[in-house]
């Protein structure tokens, strides 16, 4: 083999006479076929290192996205108003669940890559020349090539961690929109905080009832109770034709005792068979004991309680998402 001297590549002048004169004879030696494989071979390398350090990256951001995630997903936000804080946390979380899908699919890839590289590394030398003489002859693939399908399914993994990402700000996006027009809400002369709830005479609560189902674009029938009311306070039709029956229970405030359950007892006796309600609702700005929860829930009474009538008259939430219909 002749080596050009004023080539840009030449062999290094090992300071040692032996191994000067062993390097040498294995250059002139050295046939094409196997400059082509070691070639091959150290391009292979060079190619292999590059995806295993993209793939150690990918398992980082991912990494780094979900710990994020989760800080999110447990802050505090005292400032924050309970209806966004929550909407804020449940975003946090749906992130939190997709990333650990894709952690595990990233740390699993990296894993394979490794023991891949390590293979090659391994095979370096002679053997590696041999190496790809006998795979052109032989079905099994080489360490390099069972890094392709890695390759292929990061760039797929990249994709979706880059369409949650998206989707996260997206809907970071939408509770910001929504706490902008909660707080405008609040500011405005149609919120009432629980304090102004509490002090309302019992005749003003039911009102109160039928001015908040109307201000959510329902036709109120009924907007105010007594005897022969057949426990029905209010009594409303939805804009998709659906009757609501309200019956209300005021308490002089939030530490009165909780509406047990006799009371909807009689709401349960007439708000179906009597009004023909399709909507049944128990609202109180105080509590409901555990036995009237469990009635309530055998027979689909929606109940509205203090935290609830919160979201309601003072944060400007429909009762739909406040009933969580939807």
């Amino acid at each position: 083999m002749i080596i050009k001297t004023l080539g840009k590549i030449r062999p290094h002048r090992y300071a040692n006479k032996d191994f000067r004169r062993w390097m040498g004879d294995a250059i002139g030696k050295a046939t094409q076929d196997q400059l082509l494989a070691s070639f091959i071979y150290t391009t292979e390398a060079t190619y292999a290192q590059s995806i295993l350090g993209i793939l150690y990256e990918h398992v980082q951001d991912v990494s780094r996205e979900r710990a994020e995630a989760k800080a999110r997903q447990t802050a505090a936000l005292a400032d924050t108003p309970k209806p966004i804080a929550d909407l804020c946390r449940a975003a946090a979380c749906q992130l939190v669940e997709g990333l650990a899908d894709e952690l595990t699919e990233a740390e699993q890839a990296l894993d394979e890559a490794r023991t891949a590289f390590k293979k090659m590394k391994d095979t370096f030398g002679d053997p590696a020349v041999r190496r790809h003489r006998q795979t052109a002859k032989s079905s099994e693939p080489s360490p390099f090539e069972t890094m392709m399908p890695l390759w292929s399914q990061y760039s797929d993994a990249a994709d979706r961690v880059a369409e949650l990402l998206n989707a996260d700000a997206e809907e970071l996006h939408r509770v910001a929109m929504l706490d902008a027009h909660r707080m405008a809400f609040v500011r405005s002369e149609a919120s009432m905080t629980l304090e102004q709830i509490h002090a309302l005479h019992h005749s003003e609560f039911e009102q109160l009832a039928a001015d908040l189902v109307r201000r959510d674009g329902y036709r109120v029938t009924r907007s105010g109770g007594g005897a022969g009311d057949l426990g029905a306070d209010v009594i409303a039709e939805s804009p998709q034709g659906e009757i609501v029956v309200i019956q209300c229970k005021h308490r002089a405030s939030a530490g009165s005792g909780a509406i047990g359950s006799p009371d909807l007892q009689r709401l349960n006796g007439t708000a179906r068979p009597v009004h023909n309600a399709d909507l049944v609702i128990a609202m109180t700005n105080g509590t409901f004991s555990l036995p009237a929860r469990r009635f309530a829930d055998s027979q689909k009474i929606h109940l509205v309680e203090a935290q609830k009538l919160e979201r309601w008259a003072t944060w400007g939430q429909p009762l739909s998402e406040v009933l969580e219909l939807i």
